[in-house]
């Protein structure tokens, strides 16, 4: 077995998820191990001869994208790429790229100061919805349902960050949906599995308690899934689509590039972790041909 035949597995530690991809990846007849940040020195030094592909799957945003940036930079592949973290990364980057690729998306402002996120909501219309940039889980995403939830929003963070050095943020036009959204896990080019989070809280995250179904993937989700990997390259994501109830439209709300799926898995029965060393064992193919 070559050094090119295999795979290194970034990790912060080993989830449930890593430990399912690395059995899947022995089973497609690999060699996979994990890479610890600690262990990256004598990667990039060329010491251990080049992998021919790395999974990034460091829980770190700012980790991940450091991490593939030196791996592509010692002349690695990796799943994903760095500039496709950083762009999943910032849901502010995202709004732009999707805006100017004409990718339905729930009308999104930048926001760099207190009076910008006001602004922001009195162009929008309550309700309205404040985001970070990055983040996971539905941390620190806030409706405004009335102008009392905005000047008390902006009076907490004011108090934490007076200096504003948490801005920008992002306030988008808030979606009626009807008690779920989509969660769409894109291995390649492909959707392999649908799934809708239902909750009776506005947020539907599963961290949040959110209950599982699998659904069949749609023309239209494909469709708009195949948008966003035209924008973004092919890889690893998870791509989340909100429903308006008004109007009936799917809209893609963000793209996850590290997505979590051993839970899911669980519930929905689709062997993701299958799926994705499949597709490691297709490239590393391809590049050997």
């Amino acid at each position: 077995m070559t050094s090119a035949d295999q795979v290194l597995l970034s990790v912060t530690m080993l989830r449930p998820d890593e430990k399912l991809l690395l059995g899947a990846l022995r089973d497609e007849g690999l060699t996979a191990r994990p890479l610890l940040v600690k262990d990256l020195a004598e990667v990039v030094a060329g010491r251990t001869g080049p992998p021919g592909l790395v999974l990034i799957r460091n829980l770190s945003h700012r980790e991940a994208i450091s991490v593939s940036r030196r791996l592509e930079h010692a002349g690695a592949t990796t799943l994903n790429r760095s500039a496709t973290i950083e762009t999943c990364n910032d849901k502010g980057l995202q709004a732009l790229l999707f805006e100017r690729h004409g990718v339905p998306h729930p009308v999104t402002r930048h926001a760099f100061s207190y009076e910008q996120v006001h602004a922001s909501v009195a162009e929008l219309g309550l309700p309205a919805v404040v985001k970070p940039v990055s983040g996971s889980w539905g941390r620190g995403v806030t409706k405004m349902a009335n102008a009392e939830c905005v000047e008390a929003w902006a009076g907490g963070r004011e108090s934490a960050d007076a200096a504003g050095k948490l801005f920008p943020v992002v306030v988008q036009e808030y979606i009626d949906k009807p008690g779920h959204d989509l969660r769409v896990v894109v291995v390649g080019r492909t959707p392999v599995v649908a799934i809708q989070r239902v909750s009776t809280d506005w947020r539907t995250n599963t961290h949040l308690g959110a209950e599982v179904r699998r659904i069949e993937v749609t023309t239209e989700i494909e469709k708009l899934c195949g948008h966003v990997v035209d924008i973004l390259g092919p890889g690893f994501y998870g791509v989340d689509l909100v429903e308006d109830r008004t109007t009936g439209e799917l809209l893609v709300l963000e793209v996850n590039a590290n997505p979590e799926f051993a839970r899911s898995s669980a519930q929905h029965g689709v062997n993701v972790a299958g799926h994705l060393a499949a597709h490691v064992a297709e490239q590393l193919a391809a590049a050997a041909a």
